[in-house]
């Protein structure tokens, strides 16, 4: 991968495309690169580019910074065949080593977008194409952007253009001379008026990092709402499984419906409380479902700290209750979004392949599909998945296996899935060998 000749590139294409803007008429105020798109350990494309105007904007603040809404937008903004090689360049360099490597290249290349944004704004000007206050940026929409952001602009300009991030800040020490009890309140508050300085997503990490400190506040709105389900959820999250907080929830079981309903037996389930919702009467079977199945969904990974993957609670549930399988093998789909795989459970997901039901298979082929978990679990785990590719009696368990191997660029085997018997194996490996 060639970086310098990357962003030199780059910086010519923001150049040319701005000062075909500026050339229309119109005050430019800005440029962004944005509406990015990666996928870990795979493709990453090139950014968006937008270019717009005070004139454009017509006084609509809301869409000062939304690229999307923008009427002056290019993609790609290179020509074609070195958009084409640039992406697939960028890729292969990404991809050419372990998951560690894609991270460090998606972090370069976020560093290189910032040094286009600079590189091009002190061209534009010196050209005279734009003013002074004219800026270029890079947007994420995630928690990467406030960096990117500072990396191009000074702390005066960042304070004028987005006062949302000091407005954030400065919120957070006040919240930070409180208790941490009288803290928990007031994040709740916030999540509640979901207008405040502060996003709903930080807002919830900040009282799962209370931990214990929460649980007042928790169970005092999971008595009361509006957003019970809210409540539970976060409880789970903190992982406080303490004899009050396993009361409330049970408590919300039996005197709450709907939503915050199924959210409490979840919650209790993810606290190991899966009993509490089996022993109560009259729950609905989706209620019942959700329930077993949430420790298996992407939302264990929400805690704090997730507990242990087992799959004998969903075993004994699979042998006891055989007329909600089926609703449960529509629950844990593939594709419904999984826990993901830590390497102290890969036993407890390798001993999952030799289960008698297929749902716990399919799970398991699923999540062994980490390949950041690095070389070492793969040597143990790649020849199993191949012996289920070829010899598990579920044909959608075998082209899980498929693609799991295809995750863990081993597609040594797959051949052989090409005689598979069902066709849906067969056409997931011809994918995965036309991809390579």
């Amino acid at each position: 991968m060639d970086w310098p000749a990357f962003e030199g590139e780059l910086t010519a294409g923001v150049v040319e495309k701005v000062t075909e803007a500026a050339g229309t008429g119109g005050r430019l105020y800005a440029a962004v690169l944005g509406e990015l798109y990666a996928e870990t350990d795979g493709v990453i494309r090139l950014p968006m580019l937008g270019a717009n105007s005070e004139e454009a904007l017509a006084g609509d603040e809301d869409v000062r910074w939304c690229l999307a809404d923008w009427d002056t937008v290019w993609h790609p903004w290179l020509p074609e065949e070195r958009w084409e090689f640039w992406e697939r360049t960028l890729t292969e360099e990404a991809c050419r080593s372990s998951v560690r490597h894609w991270e460090r290249t998606f972090a370069r290349y976020l560093t290189t977008l910032t040094r286009v944004c600079k590189r091009a704004r002190e061209q534009l000007r010196a050209k005279g194409v734009t003013h002074q206050r004219f800026v270029v940026v890079v947007l994420t929409d995630d928690d990467a952007e406030e960096g990117l952001l500072r990396r191009v602009l000074g702390g005066r300009e960042m304070h004028r253009l987005f006062p949302a991030y000091d407005e954030a800040a400065a919120w957070t020490a006040e919240m930070e001379a409180l208790t941490p009890r009288e803290r928990a309140v007031h994040y709740l508050r916030a999540l509640s008026d979901r207008d405040g300085p502060v996003a709903c997503e930080e807002l919830e990490k900040d009282l799962c990092a209370l931990g214990q400190d929460a649980a007042p506040a928790l169970i005092d709105a999971l008595a009361q709402g509006p957003d019970r389900w809210q409540a539970a959820k976060l409880l789970a999250d903190i992982g406080d499984a303490s004899e009050e907080v396993i009361q409330a929830l049970s408590a919300a079981l039996r005197n709450t419906t709907g939503p915050d309903q199924s959210w409490a037996a979840v919650a209790l389930s993810r606290l190991g409380g899966l009993d509490v919702v089996l022993s109560a009467g009259a729950l609905a079977d989706d209620v019942v479902v959700s329930a077993v199945a949430a420790p298996f969904t992407s939302f264990r990974d929400h805690a704090v700290s997730p507990p242990p993957l087992d799959y004998r609670p969903l075993t004994h549930f699979l042998d006891t209750r055989p007329e909600l399988s089926e609703a449960l093998h529509t629950e844990l789909r593939p594709g419904s979004s999984f826990c993901t795989l830590r390497a102290e459970e890969v036993g407890a997901a390798v001993d999952a392949l030799r289960s008698s039901h297929a749902v716990v298979r399919r799970h398991a082929v699923c999540v062994l599909a980490e390949r950041s978990l690095g070389a070492a679990v793969g040597r143990r785990v790649i020849p199993l998945l191949t012996d289920v590719m070829a010899d598990d009696p579920d044909a959608t368990t075998r082209r899980l296996a498929v693609l799991s191997l295809h995750w863990w660029k081993h597609d040594a085997h797959l051949r052989q899935a090409l005689h598979d018997p069902d066709p849906g194996v067969r056409a997931a490996a011809q994918h995965c060998l036309d991809e390579n």
